[in-house]
């Protein structure tokens, strides 16, 4: 019955109880034994897993030109909202005029965040996937800092859900850090001061920027007014006071201000072409529900999800010295192929260059003109 009611009062539940989480310690009386539980497993009966170390035989190419790859990892952005992917709506009028590779068909691992993150960065894959196996052993982060690549995570989301613990992380959601902030900070305020660390580094870089993106259900915080094109726009966090349109309206003007962000990272990436093989890869963690079948936002499991939560928008770009070292004219042919996050692991080491005997070749979405 209690599932009955939430299903159909959705669109009110949805977004109330992800704005008002603190609630969840109010319900009594079993949040109070659910409490003791926890504590009494935490302090007597938890075992901390050792972290089991991956990768450590990776090693980076030698004599090769410098690398420079940047991972855009994206927030709620489903693929039928990009103009690339050919929704009516010019959702993203900058990035056609760049030389991008667009991938239609690409799938998440899970629909939330929490878990599709570090899932996505993880080598267990979605079938293989846990998040207790997750947390105990390394990701594709630490290997390529094993091989002795430089790796900065820069994060405007809200942290990198335990993928970056080893490496250099910035939290760009506060002010002190992120100089571009008006009711929220912006995802572009990632990329100030990012020629300073690039500057200052030795060898090849990998920098991971997580977006704000279409975090929901306040879709009409995430942007600047300058990107407010779809009008009228749901003003609030409550999603059941809005129509249909006011909603998908605030979302289509968030993607348009990620397809100007995304802009300002190739213009970053291309001032280093010169003196780095350079490469952009966006991926969204998990798509969005916007009303379509009485749901609103994400999480629903995977097995009963909708493909708005789990097709998701990706792409790529790679500057001229790339060009030279990556097959474009394959890649063009297979970008509407079936890809899903379980790729994007072998694809940043094949990218970068690193040899394992992790690496698997046939899930790196790239291939090479000379192997």
């Amino acid at each position: 019955m209690i599932a009955v009611m939430l299903f159909a009062f959705n669109r009110f539940y949805t977004s109330f109880f992800r704005e008002n989480k603190p609630l969840r310690y109010y319900t009594n009386p079993t949040y109070c034994l659910y409490s003791v539980g926890s504590y009494m497993y935490n302090s007597f009966y938890k075992k901390e897993a050792t972290l089991k170390q991956i990768g450590l035989d990776a090693t980076k190419e030698e004599g090769a030109t410098r690398k420079l790859t940047i991972v855009v990892v994206g927030e709620a952005a489903r693929a039928n909202r990009f103009s690339l992917n050919g929704y009516e709506r010019q959702t993203n009028p900058l990035l056609q005029k760049e030389d991008i590779i667009n991938f239609s068909n690409v799938y998440s691992c899970v629909t939330s965040t929490a878990i599709s993150v570090p899932c996505m960065f993880s080598n267990l894959g979605r079938q293989n996937y846990s998040g207790k196996e997750a947390k105990s052993t390394e990701n594709v982060i630490d290997v390529l800092k094993h091989s002795g690549v430089n790796v900065l995570w820069r994060d405007n989301n809200s942290d990198s859900k335990g993928v970056a613990l080893r490496v250099e992380y910035q939290d760009y959601k506060i002010s002190q850090n992120n100089t571009l902030c008006e009711d929220e900070c912006r995802d572009e305020g990632m990329l100030v001061g990012l020629q300073k660390y690039v500057d200052a580094q030795k060898g090849d870089i990998v920098i991971v920027l997580h977006q704000m993106g279409n975090h929901g259900p306040a879709y009409y915080k995430r942007y600047p007014k300058a990107f407010e094109k779809f009008t009228p726009v749901c003003q609030t966090n409550q999603v059941e006071k809005c129509s249909a349109e006011e909603i998908g309206n605030a979302y289509d003007n968030a993607i348009l201000y990620t397809d100007y962000f995304l802009s300002k990272t190739i213009a970053f990436l291309k001032q280093n072409d010169q003196n780095f093989q350079t490469s952009m890869i966006y991926m969204a963690d998990h798509g969005e529900s916007l009303g379509e079948k009485g749901l609103y936002l994400h999480g629903i499991p995977y097995f009963m999800a909708p493909e708005e939560q789990t097709h998701i928008g990706a792409l790529m770009w790679f500057g001229s010295q790339s060009k030279e070292r990556i097959d474009i004219a394959s890649l063009e042919q297979r970008s509407s192929q079936e890809y899903s996050h379980d790729n994007l692991f072998h694809t940043i080491l094949g990218v970068m260059g690193v040899k394992t005997a992790l690496y698997d070749r046939t899930k790196d979405i790239l291939t090479y003109k000379h192997q």
